[in-house]
This record gives C-alpha cells, structure tokens and sequence, in this order.
C-alpha cells in the first residue's frame, strides 16, 4: 500500500480498504488515547507513521511510534494553540469516535456473517430447514445492519469533508492577513526563525508607505485600505516563488528572500519600488498616487534575529530620513 497516497486520501487501490480500515482505527485510537487533536493534519500524519511502521514490521508501541513521527515530522510546527482549530479538534474527537465504533460494529458483523454462512452449509447439508430459514433472517439483519453503517461512514465522510475545508479555512486565517492576503506577523515570526536556524544564507526587505497618515487624513481610512491592499498585491505579483512577503504591521511589510545577500535584496527593493511609484488607486473621483521606502539587509554570521531586523529597519529609516521613496541597504 503507498501510505503516502492513502494519507492524503488521494487514491486507495483494489483490495486496500480492509487494511485502510485498521490503520485508520488504530491512528484514531492512538492519538486519542495520547491526547492528540483530531485535526485532518495530524491525522493524515499518525495514519502515514503507522502505515509505514506497519509496512516496516515495527512494534507499534507509543514509544516506538513517537520516534517515526520525530522521524517523519520534526519540522511541522504545532498549531494547538489557535483557539479555532483547538474547536475543530473537538469536532472530530466526536467524529472519530463514531467511526471507530461503526468500524468495531462493522469487523465484528463481517466476523458474524462469515460463521453464519459456515453454519447455513452445514444446515443445507443437513437438510435442516429451519435452522437455515433461521440463518438467513440473521443474515439478512447483519446486511441491514451493514448497510446503515455504510450510510453513517459515508455521511461521516462528508462532516469531515466539511469540518477540513473550516480547518483549512481557519488556518489560511490565522496565517494570512486579511486585509491585503500577505502571510502576517505570526507567519513572519515562525518562518524567519525557521531560516535563521537552518544556519543558511538569507536577506530581509522592510518596506513602509510613505505619508501614509497624510493618505488616511486627506482621503479616508477607506482610501488608506485600498494602498495597503494594492501594495499587498504587489508584493505577491513581483517577489519570485521562493520570496515570501507579509504585511508586518500598519502600513509596513517585510520580504524574506532565503540564499540571497544584499544584492538580492537591493534588486528585489528597487524593482518593488518602482512598481509601487508608478501605481495609483482610484477612490471615488480622486487618484491617490502613493510611493514607499525600502530598508533591507543581509544576515551576517553571528547575527541574532533581532540583529537582523533592527538593521533592516535602521536602514529603512534611513530611506526615511533621506527622502523617502528611495532604497538603503546595509552589508
């Protein structure tokens, strides 16, 4: 069985589905007995570690479990502490143990029906009427029975269709900002810890509107909504895919751009610069035209994350101090 496919529920072969059953009862049981939030997320995980260790012969104790999920795993950061998902976990708690119940129901009417047909062959051998008149109507209870617990799976199936698409909903929301659809401070936070550890090379871009206050005095906070939300788009158009931009706070946004150095960043600056110089926005009768000034460095080697960024903005100041509108990038 490809675990990985089967986690993902992208595709399950002929013949699988019995085998799909027990990991997915046995991951369920696992993480509830460990206290593990039901997301869909750790879920598609505990199926995939027990998939594979079952594969691989692996005792499947919690011992021998935890160290195939360090294994597998040891990157994903934990989400437990978002309050929504912390909500959807208890969705599925109640979810998952439904389903472990029809599964325990549906293995023990399979178990049933095969030692009934055991028994109608030998009662038609024995030409005992009766007792196979008897077997059939235990028979046909079993596939009534089955057939509702086929029925409650499926609809099962669709609440955590559902419940996902509110997790991913939930996620996208704590990560995004949700005025201008950039990764937010919680995002910043995380990731550039995440590059500043990985001991690789990389660079940061601190990028603040200019006159901002005097956008949202003269025109309305609306008008100052609609700069932030085309700088956002900007920001998303014009960065490459490895570049990852967030609206930092107020009117300020920051670019991280792994394995790159000053030069990466002055060219990443400059070229969101212009873009940002040459586009307006239209509020009712008025053409707000906007500009923005660009701070940005690289990280040194014994650079702290503080360091980092307290260059990036003291050279974003400086951009300030000097005229606005322009780019300073600190070596």
């Amino acid at each position: 069985m490809n675990c990985k496919k089967v986690a993902l529920r992208h595709e399950v072969e002929a013949g699988e589905k019995e085998l799909v059953a027990e990991v997915a009862k046995a991951a369920l049981t696992f993480m509830t007995k460990n206290h593990i939030p039901l997301t869909p997320r750790n879920f598609e995980e505990w199926f995939y570690v027990i998939c594979k260790a079952k594969e691989e012969n692996h005792l499947l104790t919690p011992k021998n479990l935890k160290i195939l999920y360090e294994k597998y795993f040891k990157d994903i950061p934990a989400l437990e502490d978002i309050q929504e998902i912390k909500e959807i976990s208890f969705d599925l708690k109640h979810l998952a143990m439904g389903s472990e119940e029809a599964l325990d129901r549906f293995e023990n009417n399979l178990t049933s029906h095969d030692s009934y047909i055991k028994e109608s062959i030998v009662a038609i051998d024995e030409k005992d009427v009766q007792r196979m008149e008897s077997l059939k109507s235990k028979i046909k209870d079993l596939e009534e029975e089955n057939k509702k617990l086929r029925e409650f799976l499926e609809e099962n199936r669709k609440r955590l269709d559902f419940i996902e698409e509110k997790f991913n909903e939930q996620k996208k929301e704590a990560e995004h900002d949700s005025l201008t659809g950039l990764l937010n401070r919680r995002s910043f936070d995380k990731d550039i810890q995440k590059l500043h550890q990985s001991g690789l090379p990389y660079a940061m871009v601190m990028c603040d509107i200019d006159n901002f206050k005097k956008i949202n005095d003269t025109y309305g906070h609306l008008a100052g909504d609609q700069v932030l939300k085309e700088v956002g788009e900007i920001l998303k158009t014009y960065v490459r895919s490895n570049t990852r931009s967030y609206r930092y706070g107020g009117e300020e946004f920051a670019v991280l751009l792994p394995n790159a150095d000053e030069k990466a960043a002055k060219v990443v600056a400059e070229r969101l610069r212009e873009v940002i110089e040459n586009r307006s926005v239209q509020i009712n009768s008025a053409r707000i035209s906007f500009t923005a000034s660009f701070g940005g460095t690289r990280k040194k080697e014994d650079d702290r994350i503080d360091d980092v960024i307290q260059r990036a903005d003291q050279a974003l100041y400086e951009a300030k101090r000097s005229g606005k509108n322009r780019v300073v990038i600190y070596g």
